[in-house]
């Protein structure tokens, strides 16, 4: 037993020893952390306060117009279905889908059947008329023939005349033709098909000038006039340029836009009805800062700005005017036409601050 209290006595007094161990070297460490911290500065801490250095860029503002864009589409600058003035049957088709027609070229024609006759007959009555009515009038002069005889002969002589007149437009009829410069665009008939007056024969398109026709907003409509110059883009890339000739006096009711119409010429009909087309509208010019937007800075008011540097190489915050704004890249202005910006740092300085300005190669903040 007397071991045992023994071993277990000297078990405590080392356990002892070693906690008071640690506390002491606690105690050390302390006193040296405040000893290290009551200690000059370094030569490299002092470094520190050095005056900061920033990229800059010397810039000059340049042109920027603005546009105003909006999806369109193509479509033909007239578009009827040409119908018959008389009718019959469809004797002979002289054109095919896809010809391009000129005005007044004959398409069809009509089977003649008594048409040629009825023109003869009418010429011959109008003949016979004609000879009743100098005797009528030979009679009435020399008084053996009454006024109202001769009114009767005067009446029957234009009533022929009608006749004839309507005989041969009848017969000019039978040929169908083209009102205008077009393309077939649709054939209704084939030959022997029987046709009345009204019915549709062909379907003419007149892509020379083409137009093509987009939608502008309560907001764009202020900005844009007929007569301007308007670019559009066809889907394959291809750029045309035509002129603004119409713009909707009022606003479609369900979409609240307003149509626009620019025409431009088409001359071998390369451009085609229906395609889609990206339209760009230049509504004004400004002068203006093209650069990234990873240059802007952000007030603590939240207004957005450019920190530049002044002619004492202080820092100075600038509110900008956010003018266009792209995937690649933003116009601004709201600044001096000659500005040195900080490109790389901006993030770093305050307003007011002093910094050493390093020009930044290149001339772009792209």
């Amino acid at each position: 037993m007397k071991k045992s209290l023994f071993i277990a006595v000297v078990i405590a007094v080392v356990a002892t020893l070693w906690v008071l161990s640690g506390q002491f070297s606690r105690d050390n460490n302390m006193a040296n952390s405040d000893t290290a911290g009551t200690q000059a500065p370094s030569e490299e801490n002092l470094g520190n306060n050095d005056i900061p250095e920033v990229r800059v860029r010397d810039l000059t503002a340049q042109p920027m117009e603005d546009e105003v864009e909006v999806t369109g589409r193509t479509q033909a600058s007239r578009q009827v279905n040409l119908k018959a003035e008389t009718e019959g049957a469809i004797a002979s088709i002289l054109v095919d889908k896809g010809d391009v027609v000129k005005e007044g070229q004959i398409l069809a024609k009509l089977a003649l059947r008594d048409r040629a006759a009825q023109v003869l007959d009418a010429e011959q009555l109008l003949n016979q008329r004609q000879i009743q009515y100098n005797a009528a009038k030979e009679l009435t002069e020399k008084g053996f023939n009454s006024r109202v005889r001769l009114a009767e002969a005067r009446a029957q002589l234009e009533a022929a005349r009608a006749q004839l007149k309507q005989a041969k437009v009848e017969l000019a009829n039978i040929n169908i033709k083209a009102p205008f410069d077009a393309v077939i665009n649709d054939q209704m008939v084939e030959i022997g098909d029987y046709v009345s007056k009204g019915n549709d024969v062909f379907e003419l398109v007149d892509l020379d000038p083409i137009e093509i026709t987009g939608y502008l907003t309560e907001k764009q409509i202020g900005n844009v006039s007929e007569g301007i110059q308007a670019v559009a883009e066809l889907l394959k890339g291809e750029e045309v340029t035509g002129e603004i000739t119409f713009i909707a006096a009022a606003a479609d009711p369900q979409t609240r836009t307003f149509k626009m119409e620019i025409t431009l010429p088409n001359p071998e009909h390369a451009i085609k009805e229906g395609l889609t087309a990206k339209i760009k509208v230049p509504i004004r010019e400004d002068v203006a800062y093209k650069v990234s937007p990873s240059i802007l800075s952000l007030a603590d008011d939240g207004t957005v700005g450019v920190k530049i540097v002044n002619d004492n190489n202080q820092v100075e915050f600038k509110p900008v005017r956010l003018l266009k704004d792209t995937p690649e890249y933003l116009w601004i202005g709201g600044l001096p036409d000659h500005v040195r910006i900080i490109s790389v740092g901006q993030e770093f300085v305050i307003n007011g601050q002093t910094v050493k300005p390093v020009p930044a190669e290149g001339k772009s903040l792209l």
